[in-house]
C-alpha cells in the first residue's frame, strides 16, 4: 500500500479521521503567530522551575514542569522549544472535543464546528498559545468529560477506572479537578446519575485518582499547605472580585461573547431535548463550578475547564434543533454569525498583529479585555504587556552588576521582587553577564533562597525603593532605572545596589516571604 492510500484511509474513511484536520490547522497557526511578542512571565518562572523538580511548588503541581524539564532537554530554550507541548496539547484539546459531540450524537457538521469554535475560544486559543499548566488542564478536563460521556452513552462502568486515571494526572498538573470533582459529583446526584454511585467502580475510580495525587499531596503536608496560603492571598489580595452577573459576563468574553447562542443550545439539548437530557450532568457541573469560583473570587478564565464540552453540547443542540425546524438554510445562519468573532476575537487570543497594528485595532472596535487583577493596566491588556520589557529589565540589571569591581562580584546576590522578574533575570543571565542565580521571596523562589550573606555581600536589588531598601541595608544606591511602554506599569522599576544588610538574611527572608 502506498503512503499516499494509507493517508487516504487513515483521514477520510477513519471514522476519526476527518476531526485530525482543524488541530492540524490549529498547530501550524500556532506555529506561524503565536511566538510574536515574546515570552510571557510566567514561562520565564516555569522554565526555573522545571530547573528544581519536585513533588509541587507554591502555586501549582508538578507534572507540567516535568514536562517542561523534558521539551527544555529535547528542544532547547527558544520561544518555539518552551511552547511546542503546549501547542500540542492544545490541538489535542480540539481533536477531543470532536470527539465529545461525536458521543453526544453531533453528525460531522456538530463535530467540525465543535472544533472550530473551541479553536476560535479565546482562553482556548490564548491559552495554548503560550506554554502553562492551563493548556494541559483543559485538556485533561476535555479528556474526563469526554470519558464521562462515553460512559453514561455506553454504560460501560469500567470507563470510571479511566475517569480516575484522567483525574488523578488532571490534579497533578493543576488543583482545578477538585472543583471538576466536586461539580460532577453534585450533578450526578441531582440526575439519574445517582446509580452510578451504588457501582463499586466509581469508587476504585476515585481511590485511583487519590494515589496519582497523593505523592503532591504528602508534598504538601511536609511544606506547611503552602497552596492554601497562595489561593487564600490571591483571592484576598490580588484577583478582582466579582459578582454572579459580572463573572459570567467575563466567563463569556473568555469564551467567546458569541457563543451565548451556543450556551443557550446547550442549556436548551441538555435539559430539554430527548437524546440530550442523558448528558444533563454537563450543565449542573457548569452551573455548580461557575459558583464554587465565585463565591472563591477565582478569574473567569478558570471558567475554560468546561468549555470544550459546553461548546460540544450548544452545537449539537443548536445543529439538532436546525436539523428538525429550519433545514439547510438555519446551518447557514449559525456559520454567518459565529464566523465574524473567529475573525474579531483573534488579535485579541494571540500575536496576530504587530504591536501598533493590535493597539489601534483595539482603539478602532473600543474592545479591552477585562483584568482580573487588581493592578494598573498598560496600554495592552496584561496577556500581551506581560511579554514586554523583561530583556531590557534583565540588560539594566546587568549594567548595574558590571559597576561592580571584580572583588564585590564574587560575593553578590541579585534580588528581584516577583517571579516574573525574577524568571528573565535568570533567563537572559548570560546575555548580559549576571550570576546565574537570581533570588526573590516570591512564590516557589522563596523556596529555593536564601542566599549566603555577610556584611561583605553587595546586593543588587531590581524594584522597591530607597526607603523600603534602606530598613535592609545601611547603604543602598540608586544604579538604573527600566521603562517600556508596553510592559505592565508596576514593572517600571528602578535598580538598586545596595550594601551592608542590616538584618540576618534568614530572618529577613522569613518576613519577605510572599505567596500570591
Amino acid at each position: 500500500m502506498s503512503f499516499w492510500n494509507y493517508i487516504k484511509i487513515k483521514l477520510f474513511r477513519n471514522e476519526s479521521g476527518s476531526l485530525y484536520f482543524v488541530p492540524l490547522l490549529k498547530f501550524f497557526f500556532l506555529l506561524v503567530f503565536a511566538g510574536n511578542y515574546g515570552l510571557f512571565r510566567d514561562e520565564f518562572y516555569y522554565i526555573e522551575c522545571s530547573k528544581h523538580l519536585a513533588w509541587g511548588y507554591v502555586d501549582q503541581p508538578p507534572l507540567s514542569l516535568f514536562i517542561l524539564y523534558v521539551s527544555r532537554a529535547v528542544f532547547g530554550e527558544s520561544i518555539l522549544g518552551i511552547r511546542i507541548l503546549s501547542y500540542a496539547v492544545s490541538c489535542g484539546t480540539v481533536f477531543i472535543s470532536g470527539l465529545i459531540a461525536r458521543e453526544m450524537g453531533g453528525k460531522k457538521f456538530s463535530q467540525i464546528l465543535t472544533q472550530v469554535c473551541v479553536v476560535f475560544s479565546p482562553v482556548v486559543l490564548g491559552g495554548g498559545s503560550i506554554y502553562s499548566m492551563n493548556s494541559f488542564d483543559v485538556f485533561f478536563a476535555a479528556s474526563a468529560f469526554y470519558t464521562l460521556v462515553k460512559l453514561i452513552r455506553t454504560e460501560n462502568l469500567k470507563l470510571w477506572l479511566v475517569f480516575g486515571i484522567i483525574s488523578g494526572i488532571g490534579l497533578q498538573n493543576k488543583l482545578s479537578f477538585l472543583f471538576i470533582g466536586f461539580g460532577t459529583a453534585v450533578s450526578l446526584l441531582l440526575t439519574k446519575n445517582r446509580k452510578y454511585f451504588l457501582t463499586k467502580e466509581i469508587y476504585i475510580g476515585a481511590l485511583i485518582a487519590l494515589i496519582i495525587f497523593l505523592p503532591h499531596l504528602i508534598w504538601q503536608i511536609q511544606n506547611g499547605f503552602p497552596t492554601i496560603e497562595f489561593m487564600r492571598n490571591a483571592a484576598e489580595r490580588k484577583n478582582v472580585r466579582l459578582g454572579f452577573a459580572e463573572f459570567f459576563v467575563v466567563s463569556m468574553m473568555e469564551m467567546n461573547p458569541l457563543y451565548i447562542i451556543l450556551l443557550l443550545a446547550a442549556g436548551w439539548f441538555l435539559f430539554f431535548d430527548r437524546e440530550g437530557k442523558r448528558f444533563s450532568f454537563l450543565a449542573l457541573t457548569y452551573l455548580v463550578v461557575l459558583t464554587v469560583f465565585v463565591l472563591n473570587h477565582g478569574k473567569p478564565y478558570y471558567m475554560g475547564i468546561l468549555f470544550p464540552p459546553m461548546i460540544a453540547a450548544g452545537v449539537v443542540g443548536a445543529d439538532s434543533f436546525i436539523e428538525r425546524h429550519l433545514k439547510r438554510i438555519g446551518r447557514i445562519i449559525l456559520l454567518a454569525i459565529l464566523v465574524p468573532s473567529f475573525v474579531i476575537i483573534t488579535p485579541f487570543a494571540i500575536p496576530v498583529l504587530s504591536i501598533e497594528g493590535y493597539i489601534k485595532y483595539s482603539e478602532t472596535l473600543g474592545i479591552k479585555p477585562p483584568s482580573q487583577e487588581r493592578l494598573r493596566s498598560s496600554i495592552l491588556p496584561q496577556f500581551f504587556a506581560d511579554r514586554f520589557g523583561w530583556k531590557e529589565m534583565a540588560e539594566k540589571a546587568g549594567k548595574a552588576y558590571n559597576k561592580l569591581t571584580d572583588a564585590e562580584k564574587k560575593n553578590a546576590v541579585i534580588f528581584a521582587q516577583n517571579y516574573g522578574e525574577a524568571g528573565a533575570l535568570n533567563y537572559y543571565s548570560k546575555e548580559f553577564g549576571l550570576p546565574e542565580r537570581i533570588y526573590s521571596p516570591h512564590n516557589s523562589y522563596w523556596f529555593w533562597g536564601p542566599p549566603a550573606m555577610d556584611e561583605k555581600t553587595v546586593a543588587i536589588i531590581v524594584g522597591s525603593n530607597l526607603k523600603d531598601n534602606g530598613e535592609w541595608f545601611e547603604e543602598v544606591g540608586l544604579s538604573e532605572s527600566h521603562r517600556n511602554r508596553y510592559g505592565m506599569p508596576y514593572e517600571n522599576v528602578d535598580i538598586f545596589i545596595c550594601r551592608k544588610i542590616k538584618i540576618p538574611i534568614k530572618t529577613a527572608w522569613r518576613e519577605l516571604k510572599d505567596f500570591i
